[in-house]
């Protein structure tokens, strides 16, 4: 098996790992220091890394440095396709050193010429990071960005002049489709002033309004997002909006439609209520999974005509996830799910394997198709910070965890092959001792389950040893406060008090009557 290579970014600093031997593996950028910010390109080859005082790309494969950014603040960062130019994100502030409107995304040209960097050569002010980065087609022809009212478009990375404007009243999102010339680009105008939102997809180059390619219009639309398939042909569109006004939903309401460059702007037609969780395309194939309805929700895989040819049941998921040679797709139940996972051959339609990967906050393919991690990071969970290397039948390959809860993971990502894709793997049934070692068990919580919760479990107020709440029980007091020392010795007087009380012998009859004669000789001698 050729050697795979991930990286893990967290409190500890930056670690390159080797698989399958699964050890760390020293780097040129592997680091003890806190980093924010990690990106790897597509291809593999760099990595850019913000060590908190300056950007730093390094070359994965050759183990060099190639470029230093003087930038520090970096949160967010990508490539463009040819891995030629690096964008980078902070977040927008202003202050003596950054007046209003200093750009916060900026464009760096990756020149190993010229290794040290202190200026971009071209930045805007973004302030969300939403559709913070550019789009690039695949072969950086053409680059666009959305401003409020158009999208700019800049060709063969000259960012010195705007070489085509879509000009409307408000822009709300551009697209660049995948592919090669001739090259198209789907526009999203938000509804303004109770007019319809649409989105209409155009051939580069004829943006008037009454050349779009396809056109798709709808009513009560907050949201839109567009998924294309490989080759860039056609797309899906997310359409939402944040609330339901009839009130059957709690996550508002979702509808997607197909769009193609022959002009189709059909509906999806799904066969179950409820929101809509998660669309994605087989990564080789004209074909999409769709994940709707509500929980347990609906999975269907649609062709290119939007025809259901297969139905994988009702089951608690919200993620699809497909091996990079889509042979084979997961799909899988995490975040506020249990971490239910299932594998299907998606040539054959078969269920490979079935089982739970709990409290997994993450996932994602090794770039061989087999083999595959999940992690459990922070902030989405703070404690007993893990990850895990699978195979497709739930057998877990290694596990890592955090040595003590004061350590965290940020993050995880595989490092892709920079020479072509590896052979799709063959999908491998699990046998029958697999299947019963991934059936789900009976639920622990973190601190029942002997790991570093379970040491500081005796540090909680109101929890015994045994791990049970008790009222007015606080372990880490070794001695009663003073309060509860006077409290005490008040009610030992009160005690003593009564014990003396009634160890008194009751008054005989004797005694009664010379009382009454002491008490008749008192009156008397009264004036």
């Amino acid at each position: 098996m050729a050697e795979q290579y991930f990286v893990t970014r967290g409190s500890e600093g930056l670690q390159k790992y080797s698989y399958p031997a699964c050890e760390t593996v020293e780097s040129v950028f592997t680091s003890a220091k806190r980093c924010s910010g990690v990106c790897m390109s597509k291809n593999g080859q760099f990595i850019a890394v913000c060590n908190g005082s300056e950007t730093v790309v390094y070359d994965v494969v050759e183990n060099k440095m190639i470029a230093t950014l003087a930038r520090k603040r970096t949160m967010l960062m990508t490539f463009s396709p040819k891995n030629t130019h690096l964008v980078t994100w902070k977040q927008y502030q202003v202050s003596e050193d950054c007046p209003e409107n200093t750009p916060n995304v900026e464009i760096w040209k990756l020149d190993a010429a010229e290794p040290q960097q202190e200026k971009p050569v071209y930045g805007f002010v973004k302030r969300g990071q939403s559709e913070w980065s550019p789009q690039w087609s695949e072969d950086e022809v053409t680059c666009a960005r959305a401003c409020n009212a158009e999208v700019q478009f800049f060709e063969n990375n000259d960012f010195s002049a705007v070489a085509k404007r879509i000009q409307r009243d408000k822009v709300g999102g551009v697209y660049v489709a995948p592919g090669g010339d001739p090259y198209h680009v789907a526009l999203y105008v938000p509804s303004i002033k109770g007019a319809h939102a649409f989105v209409q997809l155009y051939l580069y180059g004829t943006f008037e309004k009454t050349a779009a390619v396809a056109h798709r219009s709808f009513m009560k639309v907050d949201n839109v997002d567009i998924k294309f398939n490989k080759t860039g042909k056609c797309g899906i569109i997310i359409a939402s909006n944040d609330v339901d006004k009839t009130g059957s939903s709690y996550y508002g309401q979702t509808l997607l439609y197909f769009i193609s460059i022959r002009g189709e702007s059909n509906q999806i037609v799904l066969k179950k209520n409820g929101p809509v969780y998660c669309v994605e395309w087989n990564p080789t194939r004209d074909e999409f999974i769709v994940l709707y309805g509500f929980m347990p929700c609906k999975g269907t895989l649609f062709n290119v005509k939007c025809d259901p040819i297969h139905e994988f049941g009702e089951n608690h998921y919200n993620e699809i996830l497909f091996n990079p040679q889509g042979n084979m797709v997961g799909l899988c139940g995490f975040g506020n799910l249990r971490g239910k996972i299932k594998f299907y051959d998606t040539e054959n339609k078969k269920l490979l394997s079935d089982f739970v990967a709990a409290d997994a906050t993450y996932f994602e393919w090794a770039p061989s198709g087999d083999v595959f991690i999940t992690g459990t990071l922070s902030p989405r969970l703070r404690q007993d910070n893990e990850f895990k290397l699978w195979d497709v039948s739930g057998k877990i390959l290694h596990h890592y965890r955090v040595p003590s809860d004061d350590t965290q993971l940020w993050q995880l990502k595989w490092i892709n092959s920079a020479t072509l894709l590896p052979p799709p793997p063959v999908p491998r049934p699990a046998t029958s001792k697999e299947i019963a070692a991934g059936k789900p068990q009976a639920y622990r919580p973190p601190g029942s389950r002997g790991g570093p919760a379970a040491a500081t479990r005796n540090l909680l107020p109101n929890v015994n040893n045994a791990g049970v709440y008790k009222p007015g029980h606080d372990a880490r007091q070794s001695q009663p406060s003073k309060q509860a020392l006077k409290n005490q010795r008040k009610r030992e007087n009160r005690a003593k008090q009564i014990e003396e009380e009634n160890a008194k012998p009751e008054p005989t009859m004797a005694d009664l009557q010379s009382t009454i004669v002491d008490e008749r000789r008192k009156e008397s001698k009264e004036p």
